[in-house]
């Protein structure tokens, strides 16, 4: 027992190596593939997709992951393809697993595109809830930085000759407001956080209809990539994925509602089976109820 004892105390006690292999998914785009579970000691926060952008003349990083370590072994990973400067970073949403390396590459001189939402929830040299998951040696080096330019509506930007789309959430998506970046040429969307694959999202930030509502617009447009914000999946899998889900928290809590069934009693009792293989049910699911039942509970459908 006590050798068992020693050794998880090692463990926890022990920085995270990030073990960093890009994946090219599309023409320009490579992704990182986080781990399906929550953040932690033992995967150094390691649990979200970041994606970079390769022009002719430099990369485009969207989304920085959860630290300074982190984003540095990115870099590293992504030199060995080709040793480009970084001008550009993009942050989807406010989500501090997203965006807590972008200290590292401002230090390299790039320009930080960001929500106003993500500014206000975290001003300058405010705490991070990521920084008390990690390790304190993970964390080294990691700072709350401000953001250079705000990305408030729909808007687009040409970079060495690669047409890039953003598009601006103003309604509660996954967090009150979201960025989807896209290529058109290489019909390749990074969705950050609007779209999961293999495991569940939250809702905590969020909203249902707001998923929905966004998933309706995803799905017209002309995509061959979906670069998710977790999940290894860039086929339709997410598409799929999300708006069985979401239908399922929609229907159960407005039938819940109608007969009269408290949210004890909802949250004890909504069936909810056939999402059991997904990742993260134990952790997020019971909250994601609870947010379904008061989303719908004065709901008016339009």
């Amino acid at each position: 027992m006590l050798k068992k004892i020693i050794i998880v105390a090692c463990i926890l006690g022990s920085s995270f190596g990030y073990d960093l292999k890009p994946i090219k998914i599309s023409n320009s785009v490579y992704q990182f593939v986080g781990k399906t579970e929550a953040p932690s000691k033992l995967n150094g926060g390691d649990m979200v997709n970041t994606y970079w952008i390769k022009t002719d003349k430099q990369y485009i990083v969207v989304d920085t992951g959860p630290s300074y370590k982190y984003a540095k072994a990115a870099h590293e990973a992504m030199k060995r393809i080709a040793n480009l400067p970084i001008k550009y970073v993009i942050n989807t949403h406010m989500h501090d697993d997203h965006w807590l390396g972008n200290n590292y590459f401002k230090e390299l001189g790039a320009t930080i595109y960001a929500t106003k939402t993500q500014s206000k929830k975290f001003p300058v040299g405010s705490d991070a809830h990521m920084l008390s998951v990690i390790n304190k040696e993970d964390a080294t080096g990691t700072k709350v930085i401000g953001i250079d330019k705000f990305i408030d509506k729909n808007s687009s930007l040409t970079i060495d000759g690669t047409k890039i789309d953003f598009i601006h959430f103003d309604y509660a998506v996954h967090s009150p407001e979201d960025i989807m970046v896209y290529l058109p040429k290489e019909k390749t969307l990074i969705a950050g956080d609007i779209l999961f694959s293999q495991r569940i999202t939250s809702i905590r930030d969020g909203s249902v209809e707001g998923g929905l509502k966004s998933l309706d617009l995803v799905e017209k447009m002309d995509i061959e990539n979906y670069a998710t914000g977790h999940g290894k999946f860039t086929d339709k899998t997410a598409l799929k994925q999300m708006r069985d889900y979401f239908m399922a928290l929609k229907t159960t809590a407005r039938k819940a509602i109608e007969d009269g069934v408290d949210l004890d009693k909802y949250v004890k009792t909504a069936d909810f089976s056939a999402f059991k293989d997904m990742a993260m049910m134990e952790i997020l699911h019971k909250s994601n109820l609870g947010f379904a039942y008061t989303e719908y509970e004065f709901f008016e459908e339009k």
